[in-house]
């Protein structure tokens, strides 16, 4: 069973990131660029045709709530590893900052489609993965930026960081079309959006691996390892006694738990660069916990299978 989750959910998602890996070592692929092709148009159209389909369902709130709480734990969690270890305040709120915040949508996304593909619960996984996505990011443009800023952003620069997304405007472009009584599957450029939703998984896993490919290897600090054994390990152990606790189970405990499990968010190392904050660390512990996580996720794949 374990070989059959590496070969047929892992193993795909990292032969994308890999084959994004080789093209950013070859060639000069321009990363802002690709990315800004996904934040502006794939995620969004993922959004729209998921969140559409998605029946109105208050029960979708819960992975919203159980990120914030999840988030918090790990802050704390983070907290009192980097106080014990004595980190200066520059490195704990990176250190914080790479174990609260996981890979939710290049990777987590893929993911999850692969995990539940070819069953009946792959929408509402999807969904699922999408209001998470949607909170992580944020609380990844908030309570990260401060994180990494340590007081230099007010309140207001978070709030026009936050207006910034399309994530935000396409959430409430779907609420509004799904209260209008037209089939916006009838429209005639609902399949342009059905096409790029489609290139989600392809795109955002080779972005991935070009963005992998700008960092340097080297791997001689071992706070990244304790970053990566937060991360990795004792994420997903908080995550399950907090869906317990919650008394969340089926479809939405697999994809909560699973996602839970995902490395570093790759949004870190831009936060990291943008105010000058343990960028090299932040990058060594994206690199690693995408790494290790190759043998990680098989065990969390197969535990929550078997668990919920």
């Amino acid at each position: 069973m374990l070989l059959h989750i590496w070969l047929y959910n892992i193993a795909p998602v990292f032969f994308l990131i890999g084959l994004g890996y080789m093209l950013g070592k070859k060639f000069n692929l321009e990363i802002h660029s690709l990315s800004k092709l996904s934040v502006y148009v794939i995620i969004p159209s993922t959004l729209i045709v998921n969140l559409y389909k998605a029946p109105i369902n208050p029960g979708l709130l819960m992975p919203v709530a159980f990120t914030v709480v999840f988030v918090i734990l790990l802050s704390l969690v983070s907290s009192v590893v980097a106080k014990l270890n004595s980190y200066h305040d520059a490195r704990k709120n990176a250190f914080k900052n790479a174990v609260m915040f996981y890979n939710s949508g290049n990777l987590g996304l893929p993911l999850i489609s692969l995990v539940f593909a070819n069953t009946p619960m792959l929408q509402y996984a999807v969904s699922n993965q999408i209001m998470i996505i949607i909170s992580q990011n944020l609380l990844n443009y908030t309570l990260g930026f401060y994180n990494a800023a340590r007081g230099k952003m007010d309140f207001s620069s978070a709030v026009k960081a936050i207006l910034k997304m399309p994530i935000v405007y396409t959430i409430l472009v779907v609420l509004l079309l799904k209260f209008i009584p037209y089939d916006m599957e009838n429209f005639f450029l609902w399949p342009a959006v059905k096409y790029s939703s489609d290139a989600m998984v392809a795109v955002n896993l080779l972005i991935l691996g070009i963005q992998l490919s700008r960092v340097s290897m080297n791997f001689k600090d071992f706070d990244v390892y304790w970053a990566a054994f937060l991360r990795l390990c004792v994420a997903p152990l908080l995550a399950y006694l907090l869906i317990v606790f919650l008394r969340i189970d089926g479809v939405m405990a697999k994809t909560l738990f699973i996602s839970a499990a995902l490395p570093t968010a790759v949004n870190t190392v831009l936060i990291a660069v943008e105010f000058e904050n343990e960028h090299e660390f932040a990058v060594q512990t994206v690199v690693t916990t995408t790494l290790f996580c190759l043998f990680t996720l098989p065990l969390v794949i197969f535990f929550a299978q078997r668990a919920f």
